[in-house]
């Protein structure tokens, strides 16, 4: 059993299969935290290695290398945010915090969680979120 597991065990007494899932759940965390760290790296690399290295000879080249430029920048930053929930969920998972809706304090389900493990919210308060933030968006 890992130090996580008997942390969330000894806080909320969950079973065998619980802390069978929730090992699952950590192990997909940290590979998921890994591929990202690896994968940012990667692609930071690239983006410095050809900044300043092309210079278009044309204003729809130039145009099109720009777009490209941010295109790339918007998704790593992206990823860079699925990173801190990933890790966020990890830390969650010493305290014998994960699995436990941060707005409502209810427990997150145990398929959301398999679904998305990194879940801070239950369901339904995540489409509450998301119903507010749509409304918000077309006012």
């Amino acid at each position: 059993m890992t130090a996580t597991a008997e942390v969330v065990q000894k806080k909320s007494g969950t079973s065998n299969r619980s802390e069978r899932l929730l090992a699952e759940l950590e192990k997909e965390l940290r590979a998921k935290r890994d591929e990202l760290r690896a994968h940012l790296r990667r692609h930071q690399s690239e983006v410095a290695d050809r900044s300043g290295v092309l210079i278009p000879d044309d204003m729809g080249a130039l145009a099109t290398e720009d777009f490209l430029q941010d295109m790339t920048r918007e998704a790593l930053e992206r990823e860079r945010q699925l990173l801190r929930e990933v890790e966020a969920a990890l830390a969650r998972m010493e305290t014998g915090e994960y699995g436990i809706c941060e707005s409502c304090g209810e427990e997150i389900s145990p398929r959301r969680l398999q679904a998305l493990p990194w879940a801070r919210y239950c369901l339904r308060c995540a489409e509450q979120m998301q119903n507010r933030s749509s409304s918000e968006a077309g006012s």
